[in-house]
């Protein structure tokens, strides 16, 4: 073999050996980069997770906020509608109150012209049965003390002379 060949063999056979040399070197070096580079990725995926989740706490917090807003709408919306219908109420209370005091005075001149005229025309025929009916009544209770002689004894001693005779 030639010395020419010879010597390339070996320039290429020690660069071959100082190129591994010098890859185990470079991995070497960059072994704790490459650490690094892992540590870094998990702390960012765990940061990640850390505020996803915190996304969505803060999702379900509005949501809850935005069901809490459509259920005071809705309850708004309603006592908005009761005051509308309690104004018109009102409005109506405050007409007949108007009409009432403009017709105030002929209705109760017509109540009192009715109740003087029913006493004129209903009254004496009521004093008459009142009369009446009283009459019967005291002479009903007349009747009754004349025919049980017991009537005439009070009643505790009345009870107690019914439980001796039996």
């Amino acid at each position: 073999m030639e010395l020419g060949y010879i010597l390339s063999l070996i320039i290429l056979g020690v660069s071959l050996v100082i190129l591994i040399v010098m890859g185990f070197f470079a991995m070497k070096k960059m072994r704790p980069t490459l650490k690094n580079i892992e540590e870094t990725q998990k702390v960012v995926e765990g940061h990640m997770e850390h505020f996803t989740h915190e996304a969505e706490l803060i999702q379900d917090k509005v949501d809850h906020i935005m069901t809490r807003v459509d259920y005071t709408k809705n309850v708004s919306e309603m006592k908005i509608q009761r005051f509308d219908e309690f104004s018109k109420y009102a409005s109506s209370l405050s007409e007949s109150l108007m009409y009432l005091k403009e017709h105030g005075g002929d209705y109760s001149k017509g109540v009192a012209e009715n109740t003087i005229n029913e006493l004129k025309t209903d009254g004496p025929v009521l004093a008459k049965t009142f009369k009446l009916a009283f009459k019967k009544t005291v002479d009903k209770q007349k009747m009754r003390r004349h025919t049980d002689p017991s009537a005439q004894v009070p009643a505790v001693i009345h009870h107690e002379l019914a439980n001796i005779e039996r």
